[in-house]
């Protein structure tokens, strides 16, 4: 990373990944030690991938249903607006968010990014408004 990149800039690997509901409360819906990662290339390119703990691998239908119950996955550009970043998504697990743009609040402290989402539609609990609050540790 050089001294002009952003401090976002890099390879972090998921810590944790709650959702947060209206009542403040804190939501594991991935688990407790969910798996992912997120990448934020100097160019301001950018690819995460998040899935849950103790997924079971299954080609029936209900199981690839499961699966994709438990995993994100999305890449686009992103760029920096003072504590946000801003990724205009271009592909993505969910094709609701191709050609929108999610901003996302972040901070970061020491090896941690801590990032959290604007309020908005549930992606876990239908009809429900919330947002998600996720850790991130650099890789070194």
């Amino acid at each position: 990373m050089s001294a002009s990149d952003p401090p976002l800039t890099g390879i972090w690997k998921l810590i944790s990944w709650q959702v947060v509901d209206r009542d403040s409360r804190a939501h594991n819906v991935f688990g407790a030690h969910p798996a992912g990662y997120l990448i934020l290339m100097p160019g301001g390119r950018m690819m995460a991938l998040m899935t849950g703990q103790n997924r079971q691998p299954g080609l029936g239908d209900a199981e690839r249903a499961a699966l994709h119950r438990s995993m994100l996955a999305y890449s686009g550009r992103y760029r920096v607006e003072g504590s946000d970043f801003i990724t205009t998504i271009e592909v993505s697990w969910n094709e609701e968010w191709n050609g929108t743009e999610q901003r996302r609040h972040f901070r970061v402290e020491g090896d941690r990014l801590y990032i959290e989402t604007e309020p908005g539609p549930s992606i876990v609990f239908p009809g429900k408004t919330d947002y998600r609050r996720l850790v991130w540790e650099r890789e070194k």
